[in-house]
């Protein structure tokens, strides 16, 4: 798991409850840094046998052709806030729930899966 230079600290917290499970070790491996320096070598790399990002269509073209040689599996969320299109006969307060719960509680991180 390479996570946000921003918030290298989660990833941490998470390998340390994947170690509590009992998961093996060596399954769940985080690496911290820079993604500009990082990056070119995990998505480079024939190790990994997907690689998934949520960022910006720039980087998620790169990261195409970096797994390109290896015919890595990708699997990408790029830009925008994904909006959301209401029809005229819509539940509003299910609609506004539903945006809410997807775009506010779970700040967009639910699309990559």
């Amino acid at each position: 798991v390479k996570s946000s230079e921003f918030t290298p600290n989660t990833c941490f917290e998470v390998a340390a409850l994947f170690n509590e499970a009992g998961v093996p070790k060596g399954v769940v491996n985080v690496v911290t840094g820079l993604g500009s320096v990082i990056g070119p070598a995990l998505t480079a790399s024939p190790v990994p046998g997907i690689i998934s990002m949520t960022g910006s269509v720039a980087t998620g073209q790169a990261i195409m052709r970096a797994a390109a040689a290896n015919m890595t599996k990708v699997s990408l969320e790029l830009g925008g806030k994904a909006p959301c299109v209401v029809m005229e006969d819509a539940d509003l307060e299910l609609a506004a729930n539903a945006i809410h719960a997807s775009r506010i509680c779970f700040t967009g991180q639910v699309c990559n899966c």
